[in-house]
């Protein structure tokens, strides 16, 4: 009975509300391209994965992913995305994403793993509109009273990316 009551706790230390909050807040920053306040929503130690379709579970030090990066990668991308010779994104991609059934699957002590669906339409300059569908699978962590993201993996439903176009922007 106190495994019940243990893991009760834990998930109250996790309320989907606010985990619904910080996925919210996390998707009106990247559709604003406020890049440094999303890192901020991050901790030192994060990583960002978007595995290959073929093999959504996979593992980044044994299979090729679309994107594997570590705090400093991360850095390093934010700053080529902002910088106005990035032709990849300047002028930058609009985007709109749609953030749905978020649920809280697991805690340990200071962690917790989370997911959510997600749509992100992204619109450039004379290209046809793009729709991204996937889900998220996020590992958070308490740092002070703050929740912070320490893993994302955004998982595409799509069979191959070749008509999506590049995955130049932030999933």
């Amino acid at each position: 009975m106190s495994s019940q009551s243990d893991t009760k706790t834990n998930r109250a230390s996790f309320p989907r509300g606010e985990v619904e909050e910080l996925f919210y807040r996390e998707a009106e920053l990247l559709d604003a391209w406020k890049l440094d306040e999303w890192l901020a929503m991050l901790t030192e130690d994060a990583t960002y994965y978007v595995p290959p379709n073929d093999k959504p579970d996979g593992d980044a030090r044994y299979t090729l992913f679309t994107i594997a990066d570590d705090m400093l990668r991360l850095k390093e991308r934010i700053i080529r995305l902002k910088d106005p010779n990035c032709h990849a994104e300047y002028p930058h991609s609009r985007t709109r994403r749609m953030v749905t059934n978020v649920q809280v699957k697991s805690v340990d002590g200071d962690t917790a793993t989370a997911i959510a669906n997600f749509l992100v339409y992204r619109h450039r300059r004379h290209e046809t509109p793009r729709i991204f569908a996937g889900h998220y699978i996020y590992k958070l962590r308490r740092v002070g009273a703050e929740l912070k993201i320490f893993e994302r993996r955004a998982i595409l439903d799509a069979e191959e990316l070749g008509a999506l176009g590049a995955v130049s922007f932030i999933l």
